[in-house]
């Protein structure tokens, strides 16, 4: 979202750089900040609740149920 010059976050190299967004989100406090990061990123994975909901209707809250920070 475009957001006005004196509005904007401050330039910062993870903003580009695959792999570091999540740092970044972390630091500035716009993800869950209450685990250490480490444990916020192996408590949102999905891999296994997608594998178990797969083809459920309901697939895209099945998959997020359980994930810090997201409220259902």
């Amino acid at each position: 979202m475009q957001r006005g010059a004196s509005e904007r976050a401050p330039w910062e190299w993870r903003m580009l750089a695959n792999g570091h967004g999540d740092e970044l989100l972390y630091e500035r406090g716009m993800i869950a900040t209450n685990l250490p990061l480490a444990e916020l990123k192996q408590r949102a994975h999905v891999n296994a609740r997608a594998r178990a909901a797969d083809k459920d209707p309901d697939f895209s809250r099945l998959i997020r149920q359980g994930v810090p920070g997201i409220d259902l």
